[in-house]
Formats: C-alpha cells, sequence, structure tokens
C-alpha cells in the first residue's frame, strides 16, 4: 500500500500548481488588458495627430498657392504698389489668425480665417477675372473633408478615454488624457 503521508504532499502540490497556475493566468490577463488599452490609446493618439498633420499642410498649401498667385500677378505688373502691400499684410494677419488645435473648439475663430482667406481669394478673382475659385474651391472642400476626418478620430479618441480614463491613469501617468477638442462639437 501506498505511504498516506506521500499521497496528501501529492495533493497538496497539485493543489498548490493550481492556485499557481490560476494567479499567474489572473496576471497575464491583467498585463494583456493593460497592454491592449496602450496598444488602443497610441493608435488613436497617433490618427488625430496624424490627421491634424494634414490639417496644417492642407492650409499650408493653401496659403502658399494664394502668395504664388499673388506674386505671379506682381511679376505681371498688375498690382499697384498699394494693392500689393494690402496683400501682403492681409497674408500675415491671415497666418496670425489661423486656427490651432487649442481654438479649433470656437466655432467664430475658425470661422474668421475661412472667411479672410475667402474674401482673399475674391479679391484675386476680381484682379484676374479667372476662376480662382475652382482652385480654391477644391482646397476648402479637401479642408472641410480633412476637418471632419479629424473630428472623427478626435471623437473616438474623447470616447475611448472617458470609457478607459481609470486605467490608463494607472497603466501610465505619462499618457495625455485630456480630450481632443472639435471643428464640430455640436455635429
Amino acid at each position: 500500500m501506498k505511504n498516506p503521508s506521500l499521497i496528501g504532499l501529492a495533493v497538496l502540490a497539485a493543489i498548490a500548481c493550481a492556485c499557481s497556475t490560476s494567479n499567474s493566468i489572473h496576471e497575464h490577463t491583467t498585463f494583456s488588458k493593460a497592454d491592449s488599452l496602450t496598444d488602443a490609446y497610441l493608435v488613436l493618439s497617433d490618427s488625430v495627430l496624424q490627421s491634424w498633420n494634414r490639417i496644417l499642410s492642407n492650409e499650408i498649401d493653401k496659403s502658399r498657392s494664394l502668395q504664388e498667385i499673388i506674386t505671379d500677378l506682381d511679376n505681371a505688373s498688375l498690382l499697384s504698389d498699394e494693392l500689393r502691400e494690402s496683400f501682403q499684410v492681409r497674408m500675415e494677419q491671415l497666418e496670425k489668425i489661423r486656427f490651432t488645435q487649442a481654438t479649433i473648439e470656437d466655432p467664430q475663430i475658425v470661422e474668421d480665417y475661412d472667411l479672410a482667406f475667402q474674401s482673399i481669394v475674391d479679391d484675386l478673382a476680381k484682379i484676374t477675372k479667372d476662376d480662382t475659385n475652382s482652385l480654391f474651391k477644391y482646397l476648402q472642400d479637401h479642408a472641410e473633408m480633412n476637418r471632419l476626418s479629424y473630428d472623427k478620430f478626435a471623437r473616438s479618441f474623447n470616447e475611448f478615454l472617458k470609457e478607459n480614463r481609470t486605467m490608463l491613469e494607472d497603466i501610465n501617468s505619462n499618457n495625455e488624457l485630456d480630450a481632443k477638442p472639435l471643428f464640430h462639437a455640436a455635429r
């Protein structure tokens, strides 16, 4: 017959292994959840940043196009000194009033920028007697699509933060846990 103390020892070892395995599975699951949340946070954050960079690039392209038209008109001697200076001042003002990620929630700032841009386009169209608006319509439509895309990513990021803020704070205090502003907050 087998020694009862060996059987008891084997049973205790089996129970200890089962408990140890259970704890290790729990720790692994927690680690995987933290990893998953961190990964999702980074993907969403990068998506918002890339979308914002597309917006900035588009706005810079629009300004560069305006400046090129003004330069071409000046080189063709179609601008008086006063008109050239007026356009240069307006272009400088346009750059100064350009919205930022911090100011896009104020629709008045974005609208003022868009109106100032359109005013320059309209004045250039009058001088050239061309349909300058067609070129800038494409750029404006592209800008609107970029803004909608940014809002989509920012909303997803904000919803993710709302749902997972506590766990994200526990995982890493270096994460930026501020909601991203939106162009169209009401939409």
